[in-house]
């Protein structure tokens, strides 16, 4: 029987999850390769809840089968090759078929369910399952599993169902998408409902992460689940933004760029805390999107720890290109690095996010105190 979880334990799960959902919806905004979606999906739903492999199965009507789309730690020709039939006595049909996620701890001591024989193949013993569902209703299943037993909270299950409905949507999304590439008004009516969507799917997860806080009887649970929920719905504040140029091949003049941005997030700050854009230069366009989610994290990290015990402030967001090279950063005038501002804490959710989105970007990142806080994020060498 496994030990309960330690309050730190749990912190590391929710800050896990927390990273590979922003992760995945990240990646899939810009994404067009569907494969690479799902791949995409498999990939974070593993990591979320730390497990040995994953698989996406799409329902195929026409044969009554359930088809092995994508998968992670899967020997080679099972991917796109294996099918299974939905039967209810297995955790797939179930799971397909009433459409609820279906756990399984330990296959070896089982006995409402069937083991199924992939696993057998791989030495997997638990698994959960949940439904991905469409408008047009369920397109088929993921499902993670692992070669140790594994007992799956509540928790667990809400991260996999909320990662199986927004690779839903994503997946739904990209295929009208693609279809529509010659139709330019229709693409952009698209592209308004697209942004409908997500921007909906992140405030009910931004919601779900709230009512999960208020519930939780740890105090330090409950400010993460707080801190993460503001900061998915700030997320959904700059998605419009965003969209304007995840698909973009070109690139974008960042003085235009980030004072509208800057402009956007004056909304969410203290009235008297003063947010300066100082930037020249270009974007390249497959730079935009990260480079955008790392000046709005930064910015509304400075906003919110900076300034303890003041009401007014300064932040500046700057931004300055050089041939291939680049500098951005962000600096205020308040308290400096210290346990209540400055830099995330190694392992937080916000410093992992940054990892994330600075690697994508092939830069590195840096905090320094001069006179308050900068924080600077480099790619190349700078004259």
């Amino acid at each position: 029987m496994e030990k309960p979880e330690t309050t730190e334990e749990k912190l590391e799960t929710l800050r896990r999850q927390l990273t590979a959902f922003a992760q995945f919806t990240t990646s899939s905004l810009g994404e067009a390769d569907i494969d690479a979606v799902m791949l995409e999906g498999c990939l974070r739903g593993r990591a979320g809840l730390n497990m040995s492999h994953a698989k996406l199965l799409e329902y195929l009507p026409d044969r009554d089968r359930l088809l092995l789309r994508a998968g992670v730690g899967w020997k080679e020709g099972y991917v796109g090759q294996y099918q299974v039939s939905p039967d209810i006595d297995t955790p797939i049909g179930y799971a397909f078929a009433f459409s609820e996620p279906v756990g399984i701890s330990d296959y070896i001591s089982e006995k409402r369910h069937q083991f199924p024989s992939i696993l057998k193949d791989h030495g997997c013993i638990s698994s959960l399952n949940v439904p991905v569902r469409t408008d047009l209703g369920v397109f088929g299943i993921l499902e993670v599993d692992d070669t140790r037993p594994r007992q799956f909270s509540s928790d667990d299950v809400y991260f996999l169902t909320g990662l199986g409905n927004t690779i839903a949507k994503a997946l739904e999304l990209r295929h009208a998408l693609n279809s529509l590439d010659s139709a330019l008004g229709e693409k952009q009516l698209l592209l308004h409902e697209m942004n409908h969507r997500i921007k909906n799917n992140l405030s009910l997860v931004a919601a779900m992460l709230s009512l999960q806080g208020r519930g939780a009887s740890d105090a330090r649970i409950r400010e993460e689940l707080g801190s993460a929920a503001a900061r998915i719905n700030n997320m959904a504040l700059v998605h419009d933004r965003l969209q304007l140029f995840t698909s973009s091949a070109g690139r974008v003049d960042a003085a235009v760029h980030f004072r509208e941005l800057c402009d956007m997030l004056r909304s969410v700050l203290p009235p008297r805390i003063a947010l300066i854009s100082r930037c020249s230069g270009w974007i390249a366009g497959d730079h935009v999107e990260s480079l955008t989610l790392i000046a709005n994290e930064l910015v509304t990290n400075a906003a919110k720890h900076a300034f303890a015990g003041r009401e007014d402030g300064e932040i500046q967001l700057g931004y300055r290109q050089e041939g291939a090279a680049w500098r951005l950063w962000v600096q205020d005038n308040g308290s400096g690095l210290s346990p209540q501002g400055g830099s995330p804490p190694t392992g937080s959710f916000g410093r992992q996010l940054l990892e994330a989105l600075t690697s994508r970007v092939n830069a590195d990142i840096a905090y320094s105190t001069e006179g308050g806080t900068i924080v600077v994020v480099t790619s190349g060498v700078m004259t």
